[in-house]
């Protein structure tokens, strides 16, 4: 069984094309990915198209879900609208799989407007550390990215690097090492290899420190051009941590405008010896470093990061089933709290009716 576990779904209009990729890549499985509510805007919040996906395709969808900052974004307050652990238990008894956290990424981090170690977070670190629930939080970015003279060409021709206002890595480094000593027991997937393909030592003692810690392969494209660049010292890293590294796209993003080729391209790359070219894609593409040099990787090793340490991480093979009265609940509270800040549920209210 073939498992995309890092993929997004941003509208009901994008299921085909969704099953159409998985179908391309060979995947008979993948996991939905809901990205945090960090600004008064509720429109980037999927939670309903999570609901909807997971009551669409029981048999092949896990579902990450989003925590709503409602109440502390901007760092206004301390006190959510809904309590963070809560709104955990609550996403746990929906029936999802695991909790997606994107606050680690410097704009976001800068909308919430909260350190990664602050106390506002501790109680729901604590819950998730002690339940063992899985966790994926998105943690920093390519260290290019705050420089805009070293950005790869495709994030330069789109404006896309960080301005003075955002915090800088070097923050939030300190920020999430502070994390990682108070909760070293968290059941985690660090995606796009925590922004470690340039430092494989460094990836390497923190899997050794942290048993639990998992990188995952959603490109960034930098993370194969770097493993490309190094790429003996990445096949001895791969076939060596076989077992704390998972497959995933990243598919989904911006309206689905992802190539239908990236899951192709990152799975010959694992799979092949093979030099080839990144396919055209808006988030890839156009860039003016050499192809990528596939890894050629055993077939054991193969199998464990496409599927088995994902299964083995989320404690079963089978995505769990929706429990519907509780989503509905959960889709009624969220309907009602985008109505309180003057905001339409359009999305919420369409779960309500597959759910009745």
């Amino acid at each position: 069984m073939f498992v995309d576990s890092h993929v997004h779904f941003d509208a009901v209009r994008h299921h085909a094309q969704m099953l159409s990729d998985m179908l391309r890549m060979g995947a008979g499985q993948f996991c939905v990915l809901v990205i945090e509510r960090f600004d008064a805007n509720p429109v980037g919040f999927k939670q309903p198209e999570a609901v909807w996906m997971k009551l669409t395709e029981p048999a092949r969808a896990f579902v990450f879900g989003g925590i709503d900052y409602t109440g502390i974004f901007g760092g206004r307050s301390t006190q959510p609208d809904a309590s963070l652990v809560d709104q955990c238990e609550t996403i746990r008894a929906m029936g999802f799989d695991g909790i997606k956290l994107i606050s680690g990424k410097p704009n976001v981090r800068h909308a919430v407007g909260h350190a990664l170690d602050s106390e506002v977070f501790t109680p729901m670190l604590r819950w998730l550390e002690q339940t063992g629930f899985p966790l994926l939080w998105h943690v920093g970015d390519p260290p290019e990215f705050w420089h805009e003279d070293q950005v790869p060409r495709w994030a330069r021709e789109k404006g896309w690097w960080y301005e003075s206002h955002i915090p800088p890595k070097s923050q939030i480094d300190r920020e999430i090492a502070n994390v990682f000593a108070r909760h070293p027991n968290l059941n985690l997937i660090l995606p796009h290899f925590f922004f470690l393909s340039d430092r494989l030592d460094d990836a390497a003692s923190l899997l050794e420190k942290h048993p639990r810690y998992h990188f995952d392969l959603a490109p960034g494209v930098e993370m194969l051009h770097n493993f490309t660049t190094n790429r003996h010292r990445a096949i001895e890293f791969f076939e060596h941590y076989s077992d704390r590294i998972i497959f995933g796209t990243d598919i989904g993003m911006l309206e689905h405008s992802s190539s239908p080729d990236r899951g192709v391209m990152l799975r010959r790359f694992l799979e092949t010896g093979d030099v080839f070219p990144v396919p055209d894609d808006p988030a890839m593409t156009p860039d003016d470093r050499p192809a990528l040099h596939g890894l050629g990787l055993s077939r054991d090793a193969f199998q464990r990061i496409t599927s088995q340490n994902f299964h083995r991480v989320l404690g079963h093979t089978t995505p769990r089933p929706l429990d519907k009265r509780t989503a509905r609940e959960a889709m009624q509270q969220l309907s009602e709290r985008n109505r309180k800040h003057g905001y339409s549920d359009d999305s919420a209210q369409l779960v309500l009716k597959e759910l009745d």
